[in-house]
Parts: C-alpha cells; structure tokens; sequence
C-alpha cells in the first residue's frame, strides 16, 4: 500500500503533510516523524504544530511540513503552526 498523506488527526486541526514523491508507509512515516509529526495510535498522527502546542493547522498556506499558513520574515517565511522557517531565495531581500 502507497501512502501518499499524513493527516493531523486532532480535533479541527487542518493540517496534512504531503511528501514530494509517493512513498511506502514506512518512509513515509520516517520522514514526517524527522518533520516533527507525532504518531498517536497506528493509524493517526498529531502535526508539528499541535505537538508543540501551537495548532490546531486553522488555515492552509505554503508551510511544507504541516501545510499551515506563513508569514514573512527577512530570513525566511514562518510557519504560523509549527514554526519551521522556509529561506527565500537568495535575491528577494537584495536592497542592491
């Protein structure tokens, strides 16, 4: 079976955690645990964000570890959720 998702399976939580190519479950599940996703029984997950007490995901965006909305910074765009921090490109920030 190819597992292509992981949902946060905490009370209106909209988070989702969409990996870039189709994995096993297995990999699947290595790789949203090293994102910060909590396994909490064999079929449901808590995101980052509700793991460290900033969640529930209200509103989907551009964070690619929960899917959560973000905001700029001038290091990066900010997760509103989870807190993960996505660098712009090297040019968006160049006062040259």
């Amino acid at each position: 079976m190819i597992r292509t998702t992981i949902t946060c399976d905490r009370k209106d939580c909209l988070a989702l955690y969409l990996p870039d190519v189709d994995a096993g479950a297995d990999v699947l599940e290595r790789a949203a645990r090293a994102l910060g996703w909590q396994r909490l029984t064999a079929t449901s997950h808590a995101c980052p964000g509700c793991v460290r007490g900033t969640g529930p995901v209200l509103e989907r965006g551009e964070c690619p570890h929960c899917c959560g909305t973000t905001f700029d910074r001038r290091d990066g765009a900010v997760c509103h959720y989870c807190g993960h921090v996505s660098p712009h490109p090297a040019d968006d920030f160049d006062l040259d």
